[in-house]
C-alpha cells in the first residue's frame, strides 16, 4: 500500500500492461488504454459473470485500441461472450468504441438516458461544420479569429474518435440495482463533468467505479457546452461531491477512469470541493474590473491556452463565471464588440 502526497492510499504495485488485465475484486478486472490526446490513458472495467462479461467503458475509436481489445478478447475471455457494455457517460474516451463493441458481439448498451440522447445529438453533429451558435459562443469568450479558424476547420476532425451508435439501449437510473454475476451494482447518478454521469457502487465489496467523478490526482473538466451557455455545471458537480460524501464509507475502493484505484474518498471529496471554491474566491476578486472569458484564463488554469485545449478552457471558465453570475456575485453585460465580460455585482 503506497501513500501519496495527497494523503490517499493506493492498493496496487502495477498498473496492467497494453492487453493485460488486474484483478482488483473478485471478478473485477482493471484494462488500461492508450489515448492520443494529453490525458494518454483510461482505466477500463471488465466484470466476469459466469455465462459472459460486462464492459465498463470502451475506450476511443482508435485501430490501436481496437487491436488492443481484439488482444483481450483472445486472450482473457475463457470462451464466454459479452454481454453488455456500459457507458459511465458520453465522452469519446469512454463511449468511443461502445457501438463497435455492441455490434461485434450482439451485446446491450446501457447509458443513463441523458448521456445516451446527447452522445446520439453529438455525433450527428460532428459530421459538418460548427453550428453558427457554437462559433459565436466561443466568440463571446474573446477568442481569437485565427483561433477561431483553426477550431473550425477541427470541429468534425472528432468524428475518428467514436463509432456509430446503436439505434437502441437499456437505460441506467439512480439507485438502479443492476445483478452482475453474483454480485449487485447500484448505479449512482452525479452531475457536472457531464449532465447524467452514472458510477457503479458494490456495497459488499464496498468498490465504486467512478468514471471521471472522482479522479485521485486532477479535478475532472467541469465545462459548459455552447448548446446550454447558461448552464450551472459546477453547482451541479459540486452538489454531487457533497451528496457522495453522505452515500459512501470512507473506506470505499474508489476505481476511478485516470489514474490509479484508491483509498481516501472522503478526503478526495473534500479536497475537490474546496479546490473549486478557492478558484472560485480568485476570480471573483479579479474581476473587480470587467474581464472577457479568455482574460480569466491566468487565474484560473496554470498552462497556456491554445488551440489545444481552447475548447476546455472555455467551457470550464464560463462554468466557474456561470457559478458565480447565479450566486448573483458577478453580474454580465455584452459590449458593443459582442465580447461578454464580467464584473462584481
Amino acid at each position: 500500500m503506497k501513500t501519496g502526497s495527497n494523503g490517499l492510499s493506493y492498493p496496487f504495485d502495477n498498473r496492467p500492461n497494453p492487453g493485460e488485465l488486474i484483478e482488483v475484486g473478485p471478478g473485477i478486472f482493471w484494462v488500461r488504454m492508450p489515448l492520443p490526446i494529453s490525458l494518454n490513458h483510461i482505466n477500463l472495467w471488465m466484470l466476469e459473470e459466469q455465462d459472459g462479461w460486462t464492459l465498463v467503458d470502451t475506450g476511443m475509436a482508435t485501430e490501436d485500441t481496437k487491436a488492443l481489445w481484439e488482444e483481450i478478447f483472445s486472450t482473457h475471455l475463457n470462451s464466454k461472450p459479452v454481454k453488455q457494455v456500459i457507458v459511465t457517460h458520453m465522452h469519446f474516451d469512454h463511449l468511443g468504441l461502445a457501438g463497435w463493441l455492441v455490434e461485434k458481439w450482439g451485446a446491450t448498451l446501457c447509458m443513463s438516458r441523458t448521456e445516451y440522447l446527447s452522445s446520439r445529438v453529438i455525433i450527428n453533429e460532428i459530421k459538418s461544420d460548427p453550428p453558427e451558435a457554437t462559433v459565436a459562443f466561443f466568440r463571446a469568450a474573446g477568442v481569437e479569429e485565427s483561433i477561431l479558424d483553426e477550431f473550425k476547420v477541427r470541429f468534425n476532425n472528432r468524428s475518428d474518435f467514436v463509432s456509430p451508435l446503436p439505434s437502441h439501449y437499456k437505460r441506467l437510473t439512480d439507485n438502479q440495482v443492476l445483478q452482475i454475476g453474483s454480485l449487485q451494482w447500484t448505479v449512482i447518478i452525479v452531475e457536472g463533468h457531464s449532465p447524467e454521469h452514472i458510477c457503479l457502487h458494490c456495497k459488499s465489496l464496498n468498490i465504486m467505479i467512478a468514471g471521471d467523478q472522482i479522479l485521485p490526482r486532477i479535478s475532472p473538466n467541469i465545462s459548459v457546452r455552447p448548446d446550454e451557455p447558461r448552464a450551472n455545471p459546477l453547482h451541479n458537480f459540486l452538489r454531487s461531491c457533497e451528496s457522495l460524501k453522505n452515500r459512501l464509507n470512507k473506506d470505499v475502493l474508489i476505481l476511478p477512469s485516470h489514474g490509479d484505484p484508491f483509498y481516501g474518498v472522503h478526503l478526495r471529496l473534500q479536497d475537490m470541493i474546496n479546490e473549486h471554491k478557492k478558484g472560485l474566491q480568485d476570480l471573483l476578486e479579479f474581476c473587480s474590473q470587467p474581464r472577457s472569458v479568455a482574460e480569466v484564463f491566468p487565474i484560473l488554469f496554470k498552462s497556456k491556452i491554445n488551440i489545444g485545449n481552447m475548447v476546455i478552457a472555455v467551457g470550464e471558465a464560463v462554468a466557474n463565471l456561470n457559478y458565480l453570475v447565479s450566486s448573483k456575485e458577478l453580474v454580465v453585460d455584452i459590449g458593443s464588440d459582442g465580447i461578454a465580460r464580467y464584473k462584481q455585482a
